[in-house]
């Protein structure tokens, strides 16, 4: 069996995903999967709606949930070289982490300061958290206006385990709107990662709120496509349904 891609669509392919040892027989077996698969990677591998290069973020966020540390390296890599800023790549790994927890975003951090370099080893200050103040009411009033309502589960929170939402609250508000990355990417970021991870309610959570920071409905299908070679095509159906719920945005 040989080693190496011949294809167009295996070479297409690789360019997504460094080439697997499974392709070459891929393209033997199921050649029709395999330009299948690199019509999917063309939507990635180049710009589009969005750039390819924030795409690669993307990925290596769906990879980083997926505890796939070679993938993460690799996209993260794609992104240095495509010219996504660092600050960008930064501001992602918070996303990710008050999505999926710590695991994930340390392997993103790692993989970042593989790719850029090391981080500024520079110490915070010793009283840099302790000028942020946060109560239930003004954790309503928060997601009140991100929702346009309270969520049941923001008030259960609330209700029995009030620094539990304070915490909730100020780790939401950082991350989603203020970290280097632009609102919308992250909103998008998150999308990408719900699909992957199958999940049709919080795509459509964050689909709102990527609408609302200006995407597109086409930026939202390329952004939830990111996972489907990573996830698999099932992750398509929780992200088509998260976008179509999201187009009550669209009549409010």
């Amino acid at each position: 069996m040989a080693d190496t891609v011949t294809t167009s669509g295996g070479r297409r392919t690789a360019e997504l995903i460094p080439q697997p040892a499974w392709l070459p027989r891929l393209e033997v077996s199921t050649p029709k999967f395999v330009e299948g698969l690199a019509r999917v990677a063309d939507v990635i591998t180049t710009d589009g709606e969005l750039p390819a290069g924030l795409k690669y973020v993307f990925a290596a966020a769906i990879c980083a949930v997926k505890r796939d540390a070679p993938l993460v390296d690799h996209f993260l890599a794609a992104a240095a070289k495509a010219g996504v800023a660092r600050e960008h790549v930064e501001g992602a790994s918070v996303g990710l982490l008050i999505s999926r927890g710590v695991v994930p975003h340390g392997l993103f951090v790692a993989a970042t300061d593989a790719a850029y370099g090391p981080a500024d080893g520079a110490p915070a200050d010793a009283g840099a958290t302790d000028g942020f103040t946060a109560d239930v009411p003004g954790a309503y009033a928060y997601f009140e206006r991100y929702f346009g309502f309270v969520p049941d589960y923001v008030e259960l929170l609330g209700d029995r385990v009030g620094a539990g939402l304070e915490g909730y609250f100020l780790m939401r508000e950082s991350s989603l709107g203020e970290t280097p990355l632009p609102p919308r990417d992250m909103e998008l970021l998150l999308c990408a990662v719900n699909a992957a991870e199958y999940q049709p309610r919080f795509v459509a959570i964050h689909a709102r709120g990527a609408r609302r920071a200006g995407a597109t409905e086409e930026q939202l299908v390329e952004a939830t496509l990111v996972a489907m070679p990573l996830a698999g095509v099932a992750s398509w159906l929780p992200a088509a349904q998260g976008v179509i719920d999201s187009r009550d945005v669209l009549d409010g």
